[in-house]
């Protein structure tokens, strides 16, 4: 995990992280949900009649999963996945009626900071697509009440069209604020919050201290160990180690698996397609300029049907690549196994560079 490393980019006098530290874990947040839809809809693909509500509900099944996974990591690591991932935790912001934390024991949220939290990472992202996806479903319809359209369908189209002109300027405040938390942390020492977000719940993004590290480990390995003396205890409290151990192996597993699903997403994008269509239709690059023969070479043929070697009508033709010329494949093939050349600009050569032709003989 990258908060083993997270030491190396730190400052020593300040637990404040970096602006692209912050911004990193936003979009590897972003990243998590293209992955996960794609992996359901190759899914779906396989069984349309039988898997196709997987498609069909991917947002909703993404919803399910992305709020196991936020407050898995909230309720143990103080830290959304993505956070704990580059190092970092939410601590509660200076208050007073915050009482401070035990020295010697990692802070923690309080449980309606926990809640507030994975509404905020996990459901009102939720929302916010679903807006812009009914926004665009809305401004493609486009379609205007006729004069015998019942009035409840004239109501529901008036609030279309309220919501189509107002949308855009909710959504425009909506990044404008972010925008201005974001240019405050970045320009302001004193900002501890990027996030109108966390100001709302009252938390701030902070470094894991070596503290929180070694909590962490000792609390893993806690988790694997049987609880118990007896046998009969230690075989009830192993679906929990091995819940630990699958937890442990996804969240380890997860930032590869979200690379290569995105990979394969781009693989089988229509813009990687059009863009390997584009190049095999460009127009055939001309041949390269013919080589000249050697001072002492073969002299080609009156006809150009006749073999340099023999001289005759070509009979079971062979082209050598390294100079273009057309031979008798017995011929060339004597002559390349003698000298080791082309016969005609004595270009080193050998057999395996020769390509038989197989003529026409229809027409």
């Amino acid at each position: 995990m990258a908060e083993y490393g997270a030491h190396l980019n730190q400052n020593a006098s300040s637990e404040r992280p970096t602006f692209f530290e912050v911004i990193a874990q936003e979009s590897m947040t972003t990243v998590l949900r293209p992955a996960i839809t794609y992996a359901l809809k190759v899914i779906a693909s396989y069984h349309p009649g039988r898997l196709g509500w997987l498609w069909k509900y991917g947002d909703e099944i993404y919803l399910a999963f992305d709020y196991a996974l936020q407050n898995h990591y909230l309720k143990r690591h103080n830290g959304t996945f993505s956070e704990h991932f580059y190092g970092l935790k939410r601590c509660q912001s200076s208050s007073p009626n915050v009482i401070p934390h035990v020295v010697g024991q990692p802070s923690k949220m309080s449980h309606r900071q926990r809640y507030m939290s994975v509404f905020t990472v996990v459901f009102i992202p939720y929302l916010k697509m679903k807006l812009d996806q009914y926004f665009i479903k809305v401004r493609e319809d486009g379609s205007s009440p006729g004069s015998y359209t019942p009035k409840r369908e004239q109501f529901l189209q008036h609030l279309k069209r309220v919501f189509l002109a107002a949308y855009p300027f909710v959504h425009c405040t909506w990044e404008t604020i972010f925008l201005c938390y974001h240019m405050m942390y970045l320009f302001s020492s004193n900002s501890m919050t990027h996030s109108p977000l966390l100001h709302w719940i009252g938390l701030h993004l902070q470094r894991l201290s070596r503290q929180d590290i070694l909590h962490d480990i000792y609390k893993g390995e806690m988790l694997l160990h049987f609880k118990g003396d007896t046998l009969l205890s230690k075989m009830l409290y192993l679906p929990n180690v091995l819940g630990n151990i699958l937890v442990n192996v996804l969240s380890n597993g997860l930032p590869l698996v979200v690379f290569f699903l995105k990979f394969l997403e781009w693989w089988y994008s229509s813009e990687n397609t059009n863009t390997v269509v584009a190049v095999t239709q460009l127009p055939i690059p001309p041949p390269p300029p013919q080589p000249k023969a050697a001072e002492f070479g073969v002299q080609l043929p009156s006809h150009p049907a006749q073999c340099p070697l023999c001289k005759n009508v070509r009979t079971n033709p062979a082209v050598l690549t390294t100079s273009g010329y057309v031979f008798c494949y017995p011929c060339i093939y004597r002559h390349l196994n003698q000298h080791g050349c082309c016969p005609v600009t004595h270009l080193p050569s050998s057999q395996q560079q020769l390509v038989r032709l197989f003529m026409n003989t229809d027409n």
